[in-house]
């Protein structure tokens, strides 16, 4: 009982608006205090300026916070910077989760190349010639979840080009122009690029499991919530649990906080699995959920969709992919009737249509023809031809192209991008 309550008055706080608000405040009054003498020092302080607004109450707030983090890049010089104290897993010139989408056809027809993550556009800058890229490729990214980070607010400011930004939430439309000029926003998520041929529904009376739960073992997915409903429910429940360890936490942890609430037997519980079995189990599952309060564009609630399994979601996360969740696809839960509501979703699972919805609104088949549109036009506009189409980007779980044609005829220009930057891009599996 001790632990549960721990448990419960830990995330309370972690999530309470005057804790956040004071925690915003303090660590922006230390970097005051903190002195700024050298490229180091100075990206600390963007660093924890960034925390600040990541934790702040306003909008005003957050734009006080970025007046002053911009005051703090025009005093940075990125070439001194080293970022191997920033950023992990950098030395290596090898951009794994990217791919190329268009090959460079010309002066006047540049490439397109989509590189994920933060991590990734760093190496872009430490390893290769960026401004001879820029003048090749359009380059298209996709931040993992706040825009307020580090290199967020320095990569646009080195990157001698203009920057494609996929979105992780809906105010990321407003932000991340102001954060930079030379961002142009694409109105797409992490979680547009599924692809639903990797999906194989079942029927709904030959699944498995009533819930599947999808995530990391972080704390920030808040599994205690689950087992605290779970605990005032039917006991004949068959719920999935599947994840990645994470913040040193494991499978084990896991077990241990179901013990705390006497539902660790109604638990399967599976860690680190493969990217193909877990799209045969999110089709196993009757419903689908996700608990965290704040995160990006959470891609397994669109996988999840795609495997005609139904998701809920807690009523006012700031989930990406909320937006998803209609009549059709699942349902947003309050918390503090959330045994009730979700023994309710449960019971109804089968009134909803995921798959269908999907299908016509987000797969990555869709999503690339708005890409590719978006640039297009942009392309246009700046009188540069295009006379090539992007090939399909599917996400799965790192970015790759979704035929083998497009991998086939793309692997030349990997190639040529290798010699002529050294850089290498995409897996070395031969999916890329």
């Amino acid at each position: 009982m001790l632990n549960r309550w721990l448990s419960d008055i830990e995330d309370k706080l972690r999530y309470h608006p005057l804790v956040r608000r004071f925690w915003s405040r303090w660590t922006s009054l230390r970097d005051s205090l903190l002195p700024r003498r050298n490229p180091q020092a100075l990206a600390r302080s963007i660093r924890r300026l960034c925390a600040a607004a990541r934790y702040a109450d306003s909008d005003k707030r957050v734009r006080s916070l970025q007046q002053r983090i911009e005051r703090r890049l025009q005093e940075l010089d990125e070439a001194r910077l080293d970022w191997s104290q920033f950023v992990p897993d950098i030395a290596e010139p090898w951009l794994a989760k990217a791919v190329v989408l268009k090959p460079f056809v010309g002066p006047n027809e540049k490439g397109v190349v989509f590189i994920s993550f933060e991590n990734q556009w760093i190496k872009l800058l430490r390893h290769g010639d960026h401004r001879e890229f820029a003048r090749r490729y359009h380059l298209v990214i996709a931040p993992s979840s706040s825009p307020h980070n580090l290199v967020n607010y320095v990569f646009p400011t080195a990157y001698s080009g203009s920057i494609f930004t996929l979105i992780s939430n809906p105010g990321d439309l407003d932000v991340l122009p102001r954060i930079a000029p030379k961002f142009v926003v694409v109105p797409l998520y992490a979680s547009h690029w599924v692809n639903p041929e990797r999906f194989r529904p079942l029927p709904r009376t030959d699944r498995v499991y009533d819930l599947v739960m999808v995530t990391s073992w972080g704390k920030v997915k808040r599994h205690f919530a689950l087992f605290k409903a779970l605990k005032k429910m039917r006991p004949d429940i068959r719920v999935l649990l599947i994840g990645q360890d994470q913040e040193g936490r494991s499978a084990d942890t896991i077990r241990k906080e179901a013990r705390w609430y006497g539902v660790e037997n109604w638990l399967t519980i599976l860690a680190n699995q493969p990217y193909e079995m877990v799209t045969q189990l999110l089709c196993q599952a009757k419903a689908s959920v996700v608990l965290s309060k704040r995160e990006g564009s959470c891609v397994v609630v669109a996988e999840s969709l795609f495997a005609d399994t139904p998701v809920a979601l807690l009523e006012g996360a700031e989930i990406g992919s909320r937006v998803f969740i209609n009549a059709e696809t699942g349902r947003l839960l309050r918390e503090h009737e959330l045994a009730q509501e979700l023994g309710d979703f449960l019971a109804h699972s089968d009134r909803y249509a995921p798959r269908a919805w999907a299908e016509r609104n987000i797969s990555c088949f869709r999503s690339t023809r708005t890409l590719n549109d978006f640039i297009k036009q942009h392309a246009l506009a700046q009188g540069e031809e295009w006379t090539r189409d992007l090939a399909v980007l599917e996400w799965s779980p790192d970015p790759c192209l979704a035929r083998a044609l497009d991998q086939s005829s793309l692997a030349a220009e990997r190639e040529d991008i290798r010699r002529r930057f050294g850089l290498e891009i995409g897996s070395r599996t031969g999916s890329m």
